[in-house]
């Protein structure tokens, strides 16, 4: 069977990290799998990722609406030319840094676009394609910041300092600087999600030492698809 496994968090939450340990411990087992982060993985979503890590002038900004559809269009093409070939194949799996619950935790409850347009503009991006497993690494957003902040003067990830070096150029800095209101909203938009799909989502308490919470993500993991996931 294939496996789309997505990894989700506020800002510091390490959600990088663990998606990458992931990736090399189903690697190790022969497994086919992608690791993917967004945007990202096509031409189209390194150009968007680039160009939000510049940004626009700063007397400039770009609309919330006009960077949702940003991050959409990348997401509509990650999984046209990837998501669906890749997970078509048998013994296939993907690990996702961020999916679609980042734009609805981050354009939607973060910057308050009504969530019955996110829903249309989510729906026509990822074709259906959605994860079987979500880990939200969750975490107080000031710690998350702080995190961050403890490679350059003051606002940052884990127990491992190279870890969060690679965190912070995972997610190209556009969000780090919004105020704190803005982060606590994003969470309570993830902690909604996760209630709203308990099914799918698994909540991991990110403030945990780091092989902790891989340990645990490499245990739920098994649990869930002991047919996909060899057992010992």
């Amino acid at each position: 069977m294939a496996l789309f496994i997505s990894f989700e968090g506020g800002e510091g939450s390490g959600k990088s990290t663990q998606a990458k340990i992931l990736h090399g411990r189903l690697a190790n087992l022969s497994i086919a799998v992608k690791f993917i982060r967004e945007p990202g993985a096509t031409e189209l979503g390194g150009y968007v990722r680039e160009w939000l890590k510049r940004g626009l002038p700063i007397e400039k900004t770009i609309s919330n609406h006009a960077e949702l559809f940003l991050f959409s269009a990348a997401r509509a093409e990650l999984v046209t030319k990837e998501l669906k070939h890749h997970l078509s194949k048998p013994n296939a799996a993907i690990v996702a840094d961020r999916y679609v619950d980042s734009t609805t935790a981050y354009q939607g409850y973060g910057r308050g676009i009504p969530l019955e347009q996110l829903e249309v503009v989510n729906a026509l991006a990822t074709q259906g394609v959605m994860p079987d497993l979500t880990f939200l690494l969750d975490i107080a957003p000031a710690e998350g910041l702080a995190r961050m902040g403890a490679v350059q003067y003051g606002f940052r990830l884990d127990d491992d300092m190279s870890a969060t070096e690679s965190e912070r150029h995972t997610e190209g800095g556009r969000f780090e600087d919004e105020p704190p209101d803005f982060h606590e909203r994003v969470r309570q938009g993830y902690l909604h999600l996760a209630a709203s799909e308990p099914d799918r989502f698994h909540i991991i308490d990110a403030a945990q030492p780091q092989h902790r919470i891989s340990n645990r993500i490499w245990e739920t993991l098994r649990l869930r698809f002991p047919e996909a996931i060899p057992q010992g």
